[in-house]
């Protein structure tokens, strides 16, 4: 894509691009660590941190846009939610489990 065509961001714009970046970045990482759509999760994951340290341009706030919505329709944020309420009851079954055989 040609650079012409990309917008420059005001610095509030670019501001909010590297935070979603960042934030797309943290749910994919958990969601690979919890093999939660693992192939995927490893190709966002990967594609993610890639675009850390580059200039957003209006290009990225499409695809940041974009990602969200992904996150969304995949139901990501909810599934790393149950995934670690098991982890977490879990483990406070083997707490109460140790408590009781002292």
């Amino acid at each position: 894509m040609s650079t012409d065509l990309k917008r420059e961001l005001s610095p509030q714009e670019s501001e909010d691009v590297l935070f979603k970046e960042a934030w797309l970045t943290y749910f994919w990482r958990r969601a690979k660590a919890y093999g939660i759509e693992e192939e995927i999760a490893n190709k966002r994951l990967k594609f993610w941190i890639s675009r850390s340290g580059q200039s957003p341009t209006s290009h990225d706030a499409v695809d940041v846009e974009q990602g969200l919505m992904e996150l969304r329709k995949l139901e990501i944020e909810h599934r790393l939610w149950e995934a670690s309420r098991k982890e977490i009851d879990q483990d406070d079954s083997l707490l109460n489990g140790r408590k009781s055989a002292a």
